[in-house]
């Protein structure tokens, strides 16, 4: 099964959101993007990375190649 990387804001910081617990304190949504891309792409194959968005619904951020349920961006 695929890892799936959430960026969520969580008590005053961006975190991420790997298998239902958080992780690292980043103070912008870009940072924790880029830190849960670097995590994705060591994750392997099928590693996908979602971010919050102003109305809490997650958008697509990165799909790992190669991963047969790559999401198209």
């Amino acid at each position: 099964m695929a890892t799936e990387f959430y960026v969520v804001r969580h008590h005053g910081a961006w975190r991420i959101r790997v298998n239902g617990k958080h992780h690292g304190e980043y103070g912008s949504r870009v940072s924790a993007i880029n830190a849960a891309v670097t995590e994705a792409q060591s994750a392997g194959p099928g590693a996908k990375v979602f971010s919050a968005g102003i109305v809490s619904q997650f958008s697509a951020e990165w799909p790992s190649k190669g991963g047969a349920n790559s999401l198209p961006l």
